[in-house]
């Protein structure tokens, strides 16, 4: 665990015991959020775990099983049996499927009530309208007739919206409860103007909360949205390079965060395409879920490198990998159908097939591969940055 993860697990913890719920919140999932993107998956499932049991002892049973899942599925990926199996013993009943109540009803109150009802309503509208989105893009994805490629995308999406929306839960469900707390109290006429102070506080924080996670949330899902489009056609439009790039690396993140590689990406953000934009995405994934199968063993730390030049009325792509590199046998053979030197390990021998096809027939161009044993390989791929109708 580094240093930033362990002070805000540190962090929860001690606003855990002050009481500070909103803070605990923010401190747990920051935590969590650190270990994952630095691959400690044995204290991201630590980290989640105690969120889990946070969220039980302040009352959010079913917010608690989405993390207490999520160490247990943390514990078995890296084999930690002991952990995984304590997990199962002491919170048995909360690891099964989660149920999100997403309906907040309050009625009968003045006018100050109301409007904080109006605020809860509104945001829970906002987050059951993203997941609506969520499962339209979903079921686009499966109709798709791309489904080796979908299937990263499909997890992407998965992966990427599991903590803005999991946050945004939690922070309407603690903002329910509080205005139904505020309105017994109103009701009774015995509001402090202390009680009033901290409610308000608190309404604020929790609306904030749910506000920035929900358009983290819809900004995600709009991004997936366009590359989803564009994968289940082969319609042509205009596009900037580095941005769908950008989208495209967002959709690879749960494959990507597997591992200890960096991405590197060298493009100048005026490099604009008139191409095919679903055609330009399966060459990026292929090519990288490449590196990931062949290029490296389960532990090194890799860096995959884009770079994109324009020359004359060309883009000029470059992708290289520093991984094991290809022997000159191989090499010769790697863009023929089902040559593959991992079958049965997730290889299917047409990952760079399908991208010699697309480049040459699809899209007018050449590509050329570049690899010495120990030295990685590149890919050097050219084509028209205009593809003529």
């Amino acid at each position: 665990m580094n240093s930033q993860q362990k002070d805000d697990l540190v962090a929860a913890e001690k606003a855990r015991v002050t009481g500070n719920i909103i803070e605990a919140m923010e401190y747990y999932d920051r935590a969590i959020q650190g270990a994952e993107d630095n691959g400690d998956i044995d204290e991201q499932g630590l980290a989640a775990e105690l969120a889990g049991a946070f969220y039980l002892s302040i009352g959010r049973a079913k917010i608690a099983k989405i993390y207490l899942t999520e160490s247990h599925s943390c514990y078995q990926r890296c084999d930690a049996k002991a952990q995984a199996a304590h997990l199962e013993s002491k919170y048995q009943q909360w690891l099964t499927s989660v149920s999100i109540p997403t309906n907040i009803d309050h009625n009968n109150l003045q006018q100050f009530n109301q409007n904080l009802e109006e605020l809860v309503q509104q945001r829970t509208s906002e987050l059951s309208q993203t997941l609506e989105d969520l499962k339209s893009t979903q079921n686009q994805l499966v109709e798709s007739e791309k489904m080796a490629a979908l299937g990263g995308l499909v997890a992407g999406v998965a992966h990427e919206i599991n903590t803005p929306i999991g946050i945004g839960i939690a922070a309407a469900s603690l903002l329910a409860e509080k205005v139904t707390k505020f309105c017994e109290i109103y009701s009774n006429g015995q509001i402090k103007r202390s009680e009033l102070e901290k409610f308000l506080d608190i309404t604020m924080q929790s609306s904030n909360m749910i506000l920035a996670n929900l358009t983290r949330a819809a900004d995600l899902i709009h991004s997936f949205k366009e590359v989803a489009v564009d994968q289940s056609s082969e319609l042509k439009r205009t596009f900037p390079v580095k941005k769908y790039l950008e989208e495209i690396l967002t959709s690879l993140t749960a494959k990507l965060r597997t591992t200890k590689h960096k991405v590197e990406v060298n493009c100048d953000e005026n490099i604009v395409l008139d191409s095919y934009p679903g055609l330009f995405y399966q060459i990026v994934t292929n090519l990288v879920l490449n590196s990931l199968i062949h290029a490296y063993e389960p532990k090194d730390e890799g860096v995959l490198t884009f770079d994109f030049q324009l020359d004359g009325e060309l883009l000029v792509f470059e992708y290289a990998d520093n991984g094991k590199g290809i022997t000159p046998e191989n090499l010769s053979k790697i863009f023929e159908p089902f040559f593959t030197t991992k079958r049965g390990q997730g290889g299917t021998g047409l990952g760079l097939h399908i991208i010699y096809n697309l480049v040459n027939q699809k899209l007018q161009g050449t590509i050329k591969c570049q690899s010495q044993l120990g030295q990685g390989t590149k890919f050097l791929i050219k084509f028209p940055a205009k593809i003529a109708n």
